[in-house]
């Protein structure tokens, strides 16, 4: 692939490649602490797998239960559900492996396979491909149930930042072509509305996480010449959001995002969905990876919990 897309120019590109190459050695240092893994089951390594999308094959993570939740499903006459879970990384960053400690844990806890993606990124590429990658993987996960047995109906969708935009994309897509939508989604210090001005987007701290120079540089790489008004590209302007399923929205009160967010889960409640909302004060951006542990143990059973409600629901 490309060092970037042929429209980008090379001063934004070249900081999202700083971003890029930055990244993985934050996500050494502050991500990967034994303190945030809260799986009580030994969950075996996940498999690398591709799955095919119309932009080529994207490599994937795949988490199982643990045979025993295998087998008790069997028993129930069911096969275990399957999320499908987005990492962030402000559409530049390819890192899946910084959603292990979720991703374990609702294999762990909940019973259920977990998918995580390693989608196309910008600079190398701009805006539809990683919402239509995401889809086509939502889509083959469906289609493809019987041979990895999973329930094909009992599948959900969530993510964290530009993860949880993505999943809100694939169930926007869902929508418009009138398929199955996920069963739920949970949606971690996300965006869902990029058309917002900067201005709106304001914290406490000096320094928030995300601050004016990361929505600049997501803007001039990955959205480049895109209608930032298009629902595909700001869900939160579908103009039936009452079609959305459940969903469960962590925000933080110190991030940037917080306000996009709450006011995303007040208009789909206002129009029917069951929505789950709770904000973390005290914590910035990214706190289901971060210290303290005792606010990501928090959030990260908060989302076993909503899946597992939205699961069982499914099966009654």
């Amino acid at each position: 692939m490309s060092f970037k897309d042929p429209a980008i120019a090379w001063r934004p590109a070249l900081v999202a490649r700083l971003f890029q190459v930055g990244f993985p050695i934050l996500g050494r240092l502050l991500l990967e602490s034994p303190k945030l893994q809260f799986a009580t089951k030994s969950v075996a390594v996940p498999e690398r797998i591709t799955i095919p999308t119309r932009h080529g094959d994207v490599a994937a993570l795949l988490y199982s239960p643990v045979r025993a939740d295998i087998e008790a499903e069997s028993s129930a006459g069911r096969r275990p559900p399957v999320h499908l879970l987005f990492h962030g990384g402000a559409f530049v960053v390819r890192r899946p492996e910084q959603e292990d400690n979720v991703a374990r844990f609702l294999a762990s806890e909940v019973g259920c396979f977990v998918v995580v993606p390693d989608y196309d990124v910008s600079p190398q590429v701009r805006f539809p491909v990683a919402e239509q990658e995401c889809y086509d993987v939502y889509s083959w996960l469906i289609e493809r149930a019987g041979t990895h047995g999973w329930d094909p109906v009992r599948v959900s969708v969530g993510g964290a930042s530009a993860g949880a935009k993505l999943a809100l994309s694939v169930i926007v897509q869902a929508l418009r072509d009138g398929r199955s939508t996920p069963v739920a989604a949970s949606l971690e210090y996300g965006v869902s509305d990029f058309s917002l001005p900067d201005e709106s987007r304001t914290s406490p701290r000096r320094f928030p996480v995300v601050g004016p120079w990361m929505l600049r540089m997501v803007r001039e790489t990955y959205f480049l010449g895109a209608d930032l008004t298009d629902p595909l590209v700001s869900p939160a302007r579908y103009p039936s959001p009452g079609d959305f399923p459940p969903l469960l929205v962590l925000t933080s009160g110190l991030d940037t995002l917080r306000h996009d967010m709450r006011a995303f889960a007040g208009r789909v409640r206002a129009h029917g969905v069951k929505v789950d909302h709770h904000e973390f004060a005290g914590v910035d951006h990214g706190f289901t990876h971060f210290q303290p542990a005792g606010t990501a143990r928090a959030a990260v059973e908060m989302i076993g919990d909503h899946l597992r409600s939205a699961y069982d629901m499914a099966v009654r």
